[in-house]
């Protein structure tokens, strides 16, 4: 009886050490990387500063499914821009709330105006192929009916300054890439969206990309990430890729979009577009729930290759958990309930710090840092949710329609 005593104790023991050890590691890791990756995007916005030398066409395509309530704003902020040679097209994608009816209004408003580009409405009740993301049929659609040297994908919700385009094309020229997504300022109104939104769009990409690898390239195997809502190609080479045909089944079209055209040999790159636009993605809790549901499991497993024999990528997943509870939930816990409480307290003022910096550099509410380990367990919680659903029943549902996964 007391040798089973001896190695229970000798294994909690282990226990413990290991995920000490592995937290300080991470946290390590991840200030290494937060540092690396502010220092990218502070040298990205210095070389953007040089004037250009041409002012290629802009073709600005924005898909638009049931947005009443932020089509007009969206629009306005685009045909607002300061950048002189640019057209605006919008594809109204069987809209059932009203979005219709405010497109048609903006094509009156601005008839009425000489304009120094092009302003065009498509109205569509088709659905999707079979085989096709309902988004990435819109986006392909509105890439065929473009004429610029550059097209620049952006969502019907988000809200450009005047100089977003400029600035795009700025960086995207500075950088020498074909394919440029910027990050938003992400609107939180609602407590959901305070918890979760920022959480999961600005301090986990920080701390987890690697951003100065994807612009190199030089290492296939860097994870790739994309937000959908500011992304910025080459005409040119979008049709060499394939375009989003050839990611039409993708759930998370951005970052499929960006992984095809790194693997088709195009630099690409992410860049700080908080000065650029804003964006306020969900309006409630459900929305937020819905919305990462269907994004979270298939952004993890889309950032990382896929080329590689399952037996040789399988051990990612336990690594990956292991890591995330060491980091998010044992310290908390440890705080609440164990024993040798200073090492904790210490793991999560390290942690606390991570997420000061990244609200300091994108001038979020610095309330938020209070909220890190509520927003670390909410995304678990909302991962093991997307995971039971997809057992039980195979299917994502979005803006009313039903993928499967």
């Amino acid at each position: 009886m007391m040798g089973i005593w001896r190695l229970w104790r000798l294994l909690r023991l282990s226990f413990e050490l290991g995920a000490h050890l592995t937290s300080l590691a991470l946290l390590a890791h991840l200030t290494n990387r937060l540092c690396a990756n502010l220092r990218f995007l502070r040298w990205a916005n210095r070389r953007a500063t040089d004037k250009a030398t041409s002012v290629p066409l802009v073709s600005v395509l924005v898909p638009a499914r049931n947005e009443a309530a932020t089509i007009t704003a969206c629009l306005t902020s685009l045909l607002s821009q300061d950048y002189p040679c640019l057209e605006v097209i919008v594809l109204d994608d069987g809209s059932t709330d009203g979005t219709s009816e405010r497109l048609d209004r903006l094509v009156l408003q601005y008839a009425q105006y000489p304009q120094p580009y092009a302003f065009r409405v498509i109205h569509s009740d088709a659905d999707p192929p079979p085989g096709w993301n309902g988004k990435s049929y819109a986006c392909q659609r509105l890439a065929e009916l473009a004429h610029g040297e550059w097209l620049l994908f952006t969502d019907a919700d988000t809200l450009h300054t005047a100089h977003s385009v400029a600035r795009g094309i700025g960086l995207a020229s500075a950088l020498d890439v074909a394919f440029l997504s910027a990050f938003p300022y992400q609107q939180t109104n609602t407590w959901s969206e305070r918890l979760m939104v920022s959480f999961i769009l600005d301090f986990l990409p920080l701390i987890g990309l690697d951003f100065g690898a994807i612009w190199r390239g030089t290492n296939k195997q860097t994870r790739v990430a994309a937000n959908g809502q500011y992304l910025l190609t080459q005409a040119a080479a979008y049709r060499a890729t394939g375009g989003h045909a050839s990611i039409r089944s993708a759930l998370v079209d951005d970052f499929a979009l960006a992984g095809q055209f790194r693997d088709q040999g195009y630099r690409i790159a992410l860049a700080d577009g908080a000065g650029m636009l804003s964006c306020r993605m969900y309006s409630s809790p459900r929305a937020v729930w819905e919305g990462f549901s269907k994004n979270l499991l298939a952004a993890l497993s889309l950032s990382s290759p896929s080329e590689r024999p399952f037996w040789r990528t399988a051990w990612r997943a336990p690594l990956f958990a292991w890591g995330y509870v060491c980091l998010f939930i044992i310290p908390f816990w440890r705080l609440a309930f164990g024993k040798h409480r200073w090492m904790a307290a210490g793991e999560i003022f390290w942690l606390g710090v991570l997420r000061a910096i990244v609200a300091r550099h994108l001038k979020r509410p610095l309330n938020e840092v209070l909220t890190t380990p509520l927003a670390a367990w909410g995304v678990l919680a909302i991962g093991l949710g997307a995971l039971s659903r997809r057992w039980r029943k195979g299917k994502s549902e979005w803006k009313g329609r039903l993928y499967p996964h």
